[in-house]
């Protein structure tokens, strides 16, 4: 597969190293001195402080796909001393917002490397309106979400902030990259979270380190899905047909002759209308991709979250007999075969082992390695509310 995710604007030193820490000594050459003042406005987030008061389960939970199946871990795991990362700032200086962010971003490109998942807490931002100067501030370039598999709200254009889900609040998403099917993905994340979930009720964002995933995972499947590669489907019916997902919402457009162009850019190699007006889309690619900072081997695809058996489990779909071409997304090996079941379960419960899940508090900003890292959502009951920005 052609990959076009735009890498090139890493900036980050190749080597693994110890996080930043608070620097407190005063005895610092000149040429310090600078860096000192701006890395004494974090200091680090206990871990304890990360942990939810209640565990989620996992195992057979409902809409989960593969919990009731073998290998499935009981409980979400709790945050790990570094993963995510969790950083308080501390604005003594009363800088802006929009200053903040730029401190934030330094210590983002600094600590990457080994932290690629960075939960800063205590910025003065609670509402969309200082997402939105966040965002602004943020010097990588913005992605927009055209293309992608899930509805999602814009709430403001102009800085490319969304919402980061609606699919029903009661239904566990898979743990994934964003975008991995796609040719043009995002290569960081960042997630504002304008609303917690009351204690109890769910709503954590989990997360997954690629590289433990596929270290867990057992050779032989690894090596066919080399051998074989993937094979992603897609359907999309006309909006008129109100169905789950349309292709008119899926590229921003109304007029058919504006999809192909789009179609190809992201890599869909069959492309497919048929007489009700629906759209059909297929392309294959790896399922591993090499990090293009550290320039290691990761599980990067959406094998198990784009298969039909993802749909299968959620309330929208319980109890419907839809074929397989028919569900948002399928996928296939390269070669058009069927991915075994044992295979999927395998994905899962690999994948959710790895999993850890931490609490989320109003104002608080999560940074993300969108290629060294998978996320996901727990369901949950009440309220919450989390916003989304992608980058190049």
């Amino acid at each position: 597969m052609t990959t076009r995710v735009l890498t090139t604007f890493w900036r980050f030193s190749s080597g693994f190293k110890t996080p930043s820490q608070k620097i407190l000594t005063t005895h610092l050459p000149s040429s310090q001195i600078s860096t000192a003042t701006q890395a004494s406005i974090f200091e680090p987030i206990p871990r304890e402080e990360l942990v939810t008061k209640f565990k989620s389960r996992l195992r057979d939970r409902q809409f989960l796909p593969g919990s009731s199946g073998g290998g499935f871990p009981e409980f979400l795991a709790k945050p790990r001393d570094s993963f995510p990362l969790g950083v308080r700032v501390n604005n003594r200086n009363q800088s802006s917002l929009a200053e903040l962010t730029a401190k934030c971003m330094e210590y983002v490109e600094e600590n990457f490397p080994h932290s690629p998942a960075i939960l800063f807490r205590g910025l003065p931002a609670k509402t969309a309106e200082e997402f939105s100067i966040i965002a602004q501030a943020i010097q990588d370039k913005t992605l927009t979400y055209e293309g992608g598999t899930a509805f999602r709200s814009q709430v403001d254009k102009n800085a490319g902030i969304y919402t980061a889900s609606h699919e029903p609040q009661n239904y566990t998403i898979e743990p994934h990259n964003e975008m991995a099917f796609n040719d043009l993905y995002p290569s960081k994340l960042f997630f504002f979270c304008l609303k917690e979930a009351a204690d109890g009720c769910g709503g954590e964002t989990p997360l997954v380190i690629n590289k433990e995933h596929l270290s867990k995972m057992d050779p032989k499947v690894v090596r066919k899905f080399e051998e074989k590669q993937l094979r992603y489907v897609r359907y999309m019916s006309d909006k008129s047909r109100g169905e789950y997902m349309n292709w008119q919402h899926v590229f921003t457009t109304e007029n058919r002759e504006d999809v192909e162009p789009r179609a190809k850019q992201q890599g869909y190699s069959g492309i497919t209308w048929d007489a009700n007006g629906d759209l059909y889309l297929w392309k294959k690619g790896d399922a591993f991709i090499r990090h293009p900072l550290t320039g290691e081997k990761i599980w990067f695809n959406q094998a198990n979250s784009h298969h039909g058996s993802y749909y299968e489990a959620m309330p929208t779909f319980l109890g419907t007999e839809i074929p397989d071409d028919k569900f948002p997304c399928h996928t296939y090996y390269g070669d058009g075969s069927a991915i075994e079941p044992e295979a999927l379960q395998h994905i899962w419960a690999t994948t959710w082992e790895c999993a850890v899940g931490f609490q989320w508090r109003s104002g608080d900003l999560l940074v993300m390695d969108n290629l060294a890292v998978q996320h996901s959502r727990i369901g949950f009951t009440g309220d919450r509310k989390v916003l989304a920005y992608l980058t190049a």
